[in-house]
């Protein structure tokens, strides 16, 4: 049963409270993975990632591929994926490390979530982690090839689809390994921009908001995680979500320096930014901490650290949840919806 934490776990509080920007102190995902005393531990365990031709996806495959676990990465471009390969084999330090496996995904159409799954499915017969890292912030108005707003249709509907045409691999995994399979869903403190619009899902050019929406699909990423956990957590599938934290990287390729100016990215926020490392840290310590070892799923993660509320008058990137987190009546809403939404029957 997916709750929030009455104590939040929080490991690395020492090292976040006094941040002074990319390379600080704080840990990098192989830090966490060297901590968790997770290198070469997975060998024989499958993982995949969405998103890895950039930012944070590269860095949490880099981290991930010194665990021993068989990889495969996603991106829409398979030659860019096979050069980041080669450098992850290249510069990793494993040497009996199964090479990490392309997969093409495009998350703007779900015709192309499903021919990703079935090859998936066609090449590995287990999945003992799945990362939905992939996402899109800020962007114009436009649409999926399915008519979904681009950030809800990418960021939540795509990926609830290919969880869902990958879960019997994951919870067969599961059951075969006596260990617990993991979904990790990269949410953002953006969460807080706003909940699910209901009535107003995919708004249209004169509603739309950019950050509204972004809000939308990120809380959308938070509630899918609670509600895998509360339904599948029994059989030993938890599932977490999270936010990577402040991290330049092409997520904000959409944005005008002007509005980083405003938000004060460059300036009075440049102390809380991260490096691309640094940002893998905490979805790869939701992937291989102990702490997660078919217990304390469905919460929500930041600063490798389970998060408690939004502090009031928290900036925008700063850890805690938003208040409209852990409502178990909107997220099964938004579950149930989400199964019509991709074609699916809706199952219990």
């Amino acid at each position: 049963m997916s709750q929030k934490p009455e104590n939040p776990y929080r490991p690395y509080d020492d090292v976040h409270k006094d941040t002074k920007g990319p390379g600080d102190a704080r840990p990098t995902a192989l830090q966490i993975v060297k901590d968790c005393n997770a290198i070469g531990k997975l060998k024989g365990k499958t993982i995949l990632i969405t998103g890895c031709t950039a930012g944070l996806g590269i860095e949490t495959a880099k981290a991930l591929y010194e665990t021993g676990a068989q990889l495969y990465v996603t991106g829409r471009d398979i030659p860019k994926l096979n050069k980041i390969i080669d450098d992850i084999v290249s510069n990793g330090t494993s040497k009996d490390t199964p090479r990490p496996e392309p997969l093409e995904l495009h998350l703007d159409s779900l015709d192309a979530v499903r021919k990703a799954a079935e090859d998936f499915k066609k090449r590995s017969s287990q999945l003992n982690i799945l990362i939905c890292n992939a996402g899109v912030m800020a962007c114009p108005y436009s649409k999926t090839k399915d008519g979904f707003e681009l950030q809800l249709g990418t960021n939540h509907f795509a990926h609830f689809l290919l969880f869902q045409l990958l879960k019997p691999t994951l919870l067969s995994s599961a059951a075969a390994s006596n260990t617990t399979s993991r979904v990790i869903t990269v949410s953002s403190a953006g969460h807080r921009y706003g909940g699910i619009r209901f009535d107003d899902l995919n708004f249209t050019p004169e509603t739309y908001q950019k950050w509204t929406a972004y809000g939308q699909s990120k809380t959308a990423n938070i509630y899918m995680a609670s509600s895998i956990d509360r339904h599948y957590g029994a059989q030993n599938l938890h599932a977490l979500s999270l936010h990577p934290g402040g991290i330049k990287t092409e997520l904000s390729r959409h944005m005008e320096q002007s509005e980083l100016d405003a938000m004060g990215i460059n300036d009075r926020l440049a102390h809380i930014f991260k490096s691309p490392a640094q940002g893998a840290a905490t979805q790869v310590w939701a992937a291989v901490s102990e702490h997660f070892e078919g217990k304390n799923g469905g919460r929500y993660l930041a600063e490798c650290a389970e998060c408690g509320p939004m502090q009031e008058g928290a900036e925008v990137g700063a850890d805690g949840y938003g208040p409209h987190v852990y409502q178990p009546e909107l997220e099964e809403r938004l579950w149930k919806l989400s199964y019509e939404a991709v074609g699916l029957p809706v199952e219990d």
